[in-house]
């Protein structure tokens, strides 16, 4: 009896273990939300000051409306056009929904349903409306493929009405210290959704320094199944094609609406170890965001690399 007990034991000690492992393995990647939170006099990036050659700035004809490069360890600007004005950032505003949704400490094994009001102006989504997933899976789709229904379904899981999410994606954006930001839903579907390429790349670094939001924006490709009775197979690719380059690119936020035009944030590390963040708002196509980024950023890391002229 005692051994026929022990062995007992032992095999459910193992399908125990078993189950953590696997009902878990999103909290191995479990962030610092709620690390910037509060008093923003010890935040990063309050001060950013001009380096020398933004000053030279406008030796690069953009085609974007507004763009900047920061030096997130410097915290210089090494490049900017238009960095504070303010504009429409489109899905750049779910990097605000994400975090909100993090700091509410979320167990991303658990699930949600798509529902109809998700799906409402939408645009085309692979997600279904009845389709049930795993939270840690909405995310990938949020982040990686801009889902707007995978947006309001992480909004509702948060356990708060729609307008407290709002509401805290505001008060958020004032514990950052982004003074000129501005949100109404969490999608970016709406033109209301205002911040600055200087606001939205310091919202881009805040939020890749949660370790789910870093994972998770530096994939170009998430595989997953839905957790009803149609097991759907799904295949995510990452819209930020910058990723799937050469450049050692970290993660970043793709966005665009009629309203917003393109827009992209991306960070990206240096050969030396130096890493910039780098925005662009109101480009005219998802192509030019592209080659404006990589023009500002390798104008950037060039004129660093530059010897000092001996006097």
């Amino acid at each position: 009896m005692k051994r026929t007990l022990c062995v007992f034991s032992c095999i459910l000690a193992v399908l125990l273990v078993g189950k953590l492992e696997w009902n878990n393995w999103p909290r191995i990647f479990r962030g610092v939300s709620g690390l910037y939170s509060g008093s923003t006099s010890k935040l990063p990036l309050q001060k950013v000051h001009l380096n020398k050659k933004a000053l030279e700035s406008d030796q690069l004809r953009l085609k974007s409306e507004a763009a900047v490069v920061l030096d997130t360890k410097r915290e210089e600007v090494l490049f900017t056009k238009n960095m504070e004005e303010q504009l429409p950032i489109a899905s750049l505003s779910k990097l605000m929904s994400v975090l909100v949704f993090l700091e509410r400490h979320p167990r991303l094994e658990d699930f949600a349903t798509i529902t109809k009001e998700d799906a409402k102006k939408s645009g085309f989504a692979d997600l279904r409306v009845g389709e049930t997933l795993a939270l840690g899976d909405l995310l990938h789709a949020c982040l990686m493929s801009s889902s707007n229904r995978a947006a309001r379904a992480l909004a509702r899981a948060s356990g708060l009405a729609p307008a407290d999410f709002v509401k805290r994606m505001n008060r958020k954006a004032k514990e950052l210290g982004l003074k000129s930001t501005f949100f109404c839903e969490p999608t970016g579907l709406s033109e209301e959704n205002r911040s600055t390429a200087l606001d939205c790349a310091k919202l881009l670094y805040f939020a890749l320094q949660d370790s789910v939001v870093a994972s998770i924006s530096g994939k170009t490709v998430h595989r997953f199944v839905s957790l009803d009775r149609t097991k759907r197979v799904h295949e995510i690719r990452s819209t930020n094609r910058l990723l799937f380059g050469s450049r050692n690119v970290k993660g970043g936020k793709t966005g665009y609406n009629g309203a917003s035009g393109w827009c992209l944030g991306v960070m990206v590390e240096g050969e030396e170890g130096e890493e910039v963040v780098a925005v662009v708002l109101g480009a005219p196509d998802k192509h030019t965001r592209y080659k404006d980024i990589r023009s500002m950023v390798e104008w950037c890391m060039q004129a660093e690399k530059k010897p000092a002229r001996k006097s």
